[in-house]
């Protein structure tokens, strides 16, 4: 296939082709501001010659640092124009954490809403062109100039990166995943082919920006032609309020955001009323849960589960919750589905060979959605990338008809609400804490998050005064709050094996007889 072919692949083609195709539909409804698609193409080519002006160009990365907003999706798209790269932040983290994010990438500019001012203006002297507020239109080259005439653009190499987007490592620093525009709007397309999206859908993203997922969302409603409705961040009151007003049909969602919704007193049925499809990710959905959402919701679920280095991977249908609900194969709510349009899903072991069905291994998958690779770090892009298949480190098993079960986290991975955290990057942190000689990340099964992040600690010279307020406050200082544990354990002795190593599991059992 020529280069020519595959450019209708990139973000520029992407933009075009909504702009013109859906011209005067709305495409998006923000606080800020409600935009067609034609009046978004134009932003996007008004951004571009901005960062342009400022001598950004095709390869460069530009780091963004804001909430869910337009403009962070039209700088994403402008960026795609300009062939330089999106940097997204998780807002959630500290200065530290940025620092070494904008350092790795050699990012030259940090857009950041204001709202982050104190945190940019930190960061912003070691960038050779600063910061700038993104949420300031005249930062950024808005508003844009209308145009009678269709647009153009001129076509991007699709396997051009268009984000580096960093997740957590086990070495202790953060990992970044490259995506390049190819990737992108392939799995924008898997996306809105498994989600059955239409030109009259209203989509909602209750995830962040920063979350590949809600990117990747956003770009399949630009594909096909749907509105979407972007808000800061989730608030109940606020954000349902803005669902029924924009009649909203679709939600993406995580579980725990469902569970505090149906937590609340005031919650109605009413305020799911008119949504057709709720999907939710980054965990499955407890069989409680899932039976109470239902008793007040007459649409459909489906449930989604990938990661920032591949997705989607598999998809539990609304088919399979609706039968599963009426008693025919209920297990299959347990499970993640089978694996999505276009997936080769493997179970297998660590000699790279595939299991039986019913035994647990490590799920790995190909679908020509893969990252790039890891940026800067051939050795890790190697170990996780073999020959277009992507090695999850989640272990996992299948059933006889190919549904796919979580078996636990290879490599210790806890879910947190949505939010990945791993032992390596708070261990150490936890191991400087006055009073504490040794300490272990678990992380224990909770109705809300998911998951919560627990630590079992050693303390040093069996020094009793060590309070587990100050340890905790001690993380807080040094990491994303969702990073830190909740609760502390104080243990006598580490369970360990002949190697030295701890043993986790035994650990954990000791745990959940304490709580």
């Amino acid at each position: 296939m020529t280069v020519d072919n595959l450019a209708t692949y990139s973000i520029p083609a992407l933009v075009q082709a909504a702009a013109n195709g859906f011209g005067g539909k709305t495409c998006v409804i923000a606080p800020e501001r409600t935009v067609t698609f034609r009046q978004f193409g134009d932003d996007v080519v008004s951004i571009a010659d901005f960062l342009d002006g400022l001598g950004i160009t095709a390869g460069d990365r530009v780091a963004i640092l804001d909430v869910n907003s337009l403009n962070f999706l039209e700088t994403l798209c402008a960026l795609g124009v300009l062939g330089a790269i999106a940097v997204p932040l998780n807002y959630r983290q500290r200065v530290a954490e940025y620092r070494f994010q904008l350092e790795d990438s050699g990012a030259r500019l940090l857009l950041a809403n204001s709202r982050y001012g104190v945190e940019a203006g930190d960061l912003g002297p070691s960038l050779e062109l600063g910061w700038r507020a993104i949420d300031d239109d005249a930062q950024i080259g808005l508003p844009g100039t209308a145009a009678g005439s269709p647009i153009r653009l001129s076509d991007r190499d699709p396997a051009a990166p268009l984000a580096i987007c960093y997740t957590s490592g086990t070495t202790g620093q953060p990992k970044g995943a490259v995506i390049d525009q190819f990737t992108a709007n392939l799995r924008a397309l898997k996306l809105m082919y498994d989600l059955r999206l239409g030109t009259d859908d209203v989509m909602h993203m209750t995830t962040p920006m920063f979350h590949i997922s809600c990117l990747m969302l956003s770009l399949a409603a630009l594909q096909r032609g749907a509105a979407q409705l972007i808000l800061p961040q989730f608030d109940y009151e606020t954000t349902m309020a803005a669902v029924r007003m924009h009649k909203v049909t679709f939600i993406n969602t995580v579980p725990t955001i469902l569970s505090m919704a149906l937590a609340r007193d005031d919650f109605t049925p009413e305020v799911l009323a008119g949504l057709r499809l709720i999907m939710y990710t980054a965990a499955p959905m407890s069989l409680p849960l899932l039976r109470k959402l239902m008793s007040v919701y007459d649409g459909d679920l489906v449930q989604f589960l990938g990661q920032t280095e591949d997705l989607p991977q598999t998809v539990l249908t609304p088919e399979d919750h609706h039968k599963a609900l009426a008693g025919i194969a209920p297990d299959r709510l347990k499970s993640i589905g089978l694996p999505c349009a276009g997936v080769d899903l493997a179970i297998r072991d660590d000699a790279g060979r595939s299991v039986p069905r019913g035994e647990i291994g490590e799920i790995v998958t190909r679908a020509g959605t893969a990252m790039s690779g890891y940026w800067n770090l051939s050795d890790e892009t190697a170990a996780t990338l073999k020959q277009g298949w992507i090695c999850t480190g989640d272990l996992g098993r299948r059933d006889a008809d190919g549904y796919v079960y979580l078996a636990g986290r290879k490599k210790h991975m806890i879910i947190r609400g949505g939010e990945n955290v791993y032992p390596s990057e708070v261990e150490p942190v936890l191991l400087v804490a006055p009073g504490v000689q040794d300490a272990v990340i678990l992380g224990l099964p909770d109705e809300t998050w998911g998951e919560i992040v627990v630590a079992a600690v050693k303390r040093d010279g069996g020094n009793t005064e060590v309070e587990a307020a100050a340890i905790i406050a001690h993380c807080k200082r040094h990491l994303a709050s969702y990073r830190c544990p909740e609760r502390i354990y104080f243990v006598s002795e580490m369970p360990l094996n002949a190697a030295g190593k701890v043993l986790r599991h035994v650990l954990l059992d000791q745990i959940l007889v304490q709580r």
